[in-house]
């Protein structure tokens, strides 16, 4: 049996070059019985000649295209999940690539085991690194088929961030979940992809680890640690808020209450980047004073207010337990002292 693999792209200010190796990833991809088409979606007219995209040719994948008007990268995947003919999907990044046989080892596992999602491990790259090093990220060191309780265990570990898999990419989903379940939250901007993949994991019966490179996340050095967004603490609430609605959700009781202790720490997680990428900006347009007042105002803020008061250490690695400390008592200067760390570790 042939299967359709559908690889949903979207494409928002990404030069052709790096979508062209982005799609060359896919047509590197090796394996019986599947066939790959590229549905790649312009989130507002792209700044190249969108038809030569559409001229692309290779044996095994076949590539489609949409433009959009330009309302987020939320609405382009959701535009790629309605054109998709695939009886299975993945979502990656226009900047990002599959590493080789990512394709295969997920869809073998999937087929073998009947899940409706399988996950594989994934390294993150630093786009400008001469050197090629690569940090790798495990959820497990072994293959494993998750259901019943174990699959409940899998969608608590989605909501601890430090677990590293509440994403949209690096995962297979079959087509009953993708198109079983609304799409992504329009209205976010972040935390778009953990609130998607949790509920579509939610939605699977069987889910599926993989202990091998199933994608590629290419870091960009002009990441938001060098960039200042008036809206990003906003942004963020909003992002939590979402999850924490469809988490209410949720019709298994006990599940219910156990996913609710996480979000402390999903709430926790996402306020030491606020701290690095938001407080302590080196971008940020504040005084001294205006800072400090960012500070109080942003940790007083119930979301994060109230899982501060709670949190005793642990369940974080020690950088984050000290950010965490730090902002549970108000210490800005041994705050700002850590972020300028952090700061000085990307070579800001």
């Amino acid at each position: 049996m042939t299967d359709l693999v559908s690889v949903i792209i979207p494409v928002y200010g990404t030069p052709l070059s790096v979508l062209r190796n982005c799609v060359e990833s896919l047509a590197k991809q090796r394996g019986n019985g599947f066939l790959m088409e590229a549905v790649i979606i312009f989130d507002g007219d792209p700044e190249f000649d969108g038809t030569v995209v559409e001229d692309w040719e290779f044996p095994t994948v076949t590539v489609r295209t949409a433009t959009i008007g330009h309302a987020g990268v939320s609405a382009a995947r959701n535009a790629g999940i309605g054109m998709a003919a695939g009886q299975w999907a993945m979502f990656v990044d226009a900047d990002d690539v599959l590493p080789d046989h990512a394709v295969e080892s997920l869809l073998d596992f999937a087929r073998r085991h009947r899940c409706d999602v399988v996950m594989g491990a994934y390294r993150s790259v630093l786009d400008d690194a001469s050197n090629g090093e690569a940090e790798e990220h495990h959820y497990l060191t072994v293959d494993k088929v998750f259901n019943g309780e174990e699959r409940d265990g899998f969608c608590l570990d989605m909501l601890r961030p430090q677990k590293g898999i509440a994403l949209a990419w690096g995962k297979l989903y079959a087509a009953p979940v993708l198109h079983g379940i609304q799409g992504f939250n329009e209205l976010l901007s972040l935390g778009e992809d953990a609130e998607y993949a949790f509920r579509a994991c939610m939605a699977a019966k069987r889910i599926g680890y993989v202990d091998s490179m199933a994608y590629e996340y290419r870091r960009n050095a002009e990441s938001a640690v060098r960039t200042f967004r008036t809206d990003y603490v906003q942004r963020t609430v909003a992002g939590i808020k979402a999850l924490n609605a469809t988490v209410a959700r949720i019709d298994q009781p006990a599940l219910r209450k156990q996913c609710v202790e996480c979000l402390d720490d999903y709430a926790l997680f996402h306020l030491t980047i606020i701290m690095i990428n938001y407080l302590f900006n080196p971008n940020a347009p504040w005084n001294h004073g205006e800072r400090r007042k960012q500070y109080r105002q942003t940790l007083n803020l119930p979301i994060f207010r109230m899982p501060l008061r709670g949190y005793h250490g642990g369940r974080f690695p020690l950088t984050r337990q000290a950010a965490l400390f730090s902002m549970k008592w108000h210490l800005y200067c041994v705050s700002a002292a850590i972020a300028w760390v952090r700061h000085r570790q990307f070579g800001d």
